[in-house]
């Protein structure tokens, strides 16, 4: 810890473990950007019947549980996928991704599945949200602001008087 006049204190040791355990950084910058990344949608339960390319979330229902084991795995609990076509007892999609009661999930890339509307709990369509977004990117702003203001990259414009130590504790030593 660095004490300064004015009696502000500069934590450089959090910094240090920060920038030399890059495994961390890369863990809080994927887990923000997907927080961020879903911080723009809502999927509220569909009133009129889905378009076609709309993305939707299914909840399964035990039933739907069984009758797609065979595609999915037995413990599907949710799927993600876009419509291709809406018809009376099923729809028919392109895959995204499945969650399963463990709490794993997997991603697909576009498989094709007809899943019955009687294995189905609850659909829900993924829809753009104008205030999640505006309130997104406002964190990210503050972020950004917190960030430059605590790094001081833009310098405060004022230079440290203190002479430096000639022998710093652990430094070299000139014998």
């Amino acid at each position: 810890m660095t004490r300064y006049k004015d009696g502000l204190e500069r934590v450089d040791s959090i910094r240090s473990r920060l920038a030399g355990n890059g495994k961390f950084v890369r863990g809080a910058v994927f887990a923000f950007l997907l927080g961020v990344s879903q911080g723009c949608y809502v999927y509220p339960t569909i009133s009129t019947a889905p378009v076609p390319g709309a993305r939707l979330r299914f909840e399964l229902n035990d039933r739907g549980r069984v009758g797609l084991g065979g595609s999915l795995g037995p413990s599907a609990e949710r799927l993600e996928a876009v419509l291709q076509a809406d018809m009376d007892s099923a729809y028919s999609v392109k895959m995204v991704s499945v969650s399963y009661l463990n709490g794993q999930s997997n991603r697909w890339t576009g498989e094709p599945l007809v899943v019955s509307k009687d294995y189905l709990r609850n659909v829900t369509v993924r829809e753009f949200s104008k205030s999640r977004t505006i309130l997104t990117a406002a964190a990210v702003l503050g972020g950004a602001v917190l960030l430059i203001a605590t790094r001081g990259l833009f310098g405060s414009g004022t230079v440290d008087t203190d002479p430096p130590n000639p022998n710093p504790p652990g430094g070299p030593s000139f014998r």
